[in-house]
């Protein structure tokens, strides 16, 4: 769009000028012509007319031999009126010039739009319910909500998350969390979406229920422990991954931040969840991968061709202190420390990527340990705000980048926005993407 505004000034200016010269030229020509000034004092020999010229010369008309004094007037106003008109064109392209540029500089996003337009983005959000009835039609605060969140944001993407859990991180039983919601209310809360225009992005997530126990933990010292809880995995997903199937959800991943278990156990255990899952749904499948994964070696099986994407859990820190930064100076510091790191994965993996998770506090220190769901700093909306932007003016710019998927709208503590002015700056982005 800048580019675009800016040829068209420049042309503009070009022309006028052009036209400017030409009248200028035309006026001397006129000038030359009607106003020929001292005749030469050089006697000059002149031979003798025809009888048929001469005889023609006695009924032509005085104005033909001499131009009267009115009509010489007329002349130059009219001459002098055409170079004021052209130097007036002249200057007003310079004012838009000039305004061109200054439009440029004070609005980055529409300077920038040309490049941002990206219809295929997937603009996406998270709205986690925890419970058994969680997104069916007796959480109807949820089916009412999606609603508002849908007009509020731009989002065309929902991520419905369903946790799932084991006792320990060695343990190979795999159960439905008691926080996760019924086979039937998962159900529901997918046709409600799509009922409002949504794609549905459904992503298991794994709880370690003992004390300090995350995904990333789980491990196994043999093979045989590995197949069993792959074995268990998949049993336990299997209801959700066939009504997500029945319900067309465009999109799903195989596993969540399990960040030991995606480094360390063999290749043919993974693809052979992918081969079960893509043997009953059809959409597109994902892996999501921890942001601490990020300066590790990637496993090959994450090349599987039925993965489209690869995503990342992004909660990369900008700051190492727990101190507040100008939101103007956040977008160069995403781009300097966050934006390489996905790129150099995309590159590896020769794949799009997905942040399928992202989220800021609602603090004065959001930048600081990012994924920690609390913080004793103050709350400070325009912060949380600050880092979308930097994370969106980033985000839309990457090709490499498929798509965002925002922790959360509610029920996400100190991440959420809803109410806040990170919505609108949410909305500002996605729109913008859509366009």
């Amino acid at each position: 769009m800048q580019l675009s505004r800016l040829r068209t000034a420049i042309l503009s200016i070009l022309l006028r000028a052009l036209a400017m010269l030409l009248a200028l030229l035309l006026f001397f020509v006129a000038r030359r012509f009607f106003f020929p000034g001292r005749q030469p004092t050089t006697p000059v020999k002149v031979p003798p007319l025809p009888p048929q010229a001469q005889a023609l010369t006695q009924f032509a008309p005085d104005g033909a031999r001499k131009l009267s004094p009115g009509k010489r007037i007329l002349v130059g106003v009219s001459a002098l009126a055409l170079i004021a008109l052209i130097a007036g064109g002249f200057l007003f392209s310079v004012r838009s010039y000039s305004g061109t540029l200054a439009q440029a500089k004070t609005s980055p996003a529409r300077a920038t739009q040309a490049v941002l337009v990206r219809p295929a983005f997937e603009r996406g959000i998270i709205y986690p319910q925890w419970s058994q009835n969680g997104y069916g039609t007796q959480d109807t605060v949820w089916q009412q909500d999606i609603a508002t969140m849908k007009t509020q944001t731009a989002a065309q993407w929902i991520e419905i998350p369903v946790l799932f859990s084991q006792a320990t991180s060695s343990s190979t039983t795999v159960e439905v969390s008691i926080s996760a919601p019924g086979v039937q209310s998962f159900t529901e809360g997918i046709e409600r979406a799509h009922a409002l225009g949504y794609k549905v992005f459904f992503v298991p997530l794994m709880q370690v229920r003992q004390p300090g126990g995350w995904s990333g933990s789980i491990a196994f010292t043999t093979g045989e422990q590995a197949q069993a809880w792959f074995n268990s995995y998949w049993q336990a997903l299997q209801p959700y991954i066939a009504a997500a199937a029945g319900e067309h959800v465009e999109q799903m991943a195989i596993g969540t931040e399990l960040q030991t278990l995606q480094q360390t156990v063999p290749a043919p255990f993974w693809n052979q969840l992918v081969a079960r899952i893509h043997s009953i749904f059809n959409g597109m499948l994902t892996y999501d991968m921890n942001w601490s994964s990020l300066n590790q070696a990637m496993p090959n099986w994450l090349k599987n061709p039925a993965l489209t994407y690869i995503g990342v859990s992004e909660y990369i820190p900008l700051l190492n202190t727990p101190t507040r930064l100008d939101p103007a100076a956040m977008p160069a510091l995403w781009q300097q420390k966050i934006r390489p790191q996905l790129d150099a994965l995309a590159i590896t993996l020769d794949k799009p990527l997905l942040i399928t998770e992202i989220g800021y506090r609602n603090s004065a220190d959001t930048l600081y340990r990012t994924w920690e769901a609390t913080s004793t700093a103050h709350a400070d909306p325009v912060e949380q705000a600050g880092a979308y932007n930097a994370a969106l003016s980033n985000i839309l710019r990457d090709t490499r980048i498929a798509g965002s998927f925002f922790w959360g709208w509610n029920d996400v503590g100190m991440f959420a926005i809803a109410g806040q002015p990170a919505v609108q700056v949410l909305h500002q982005w996605y729109a913008l993407a859509q366009a």
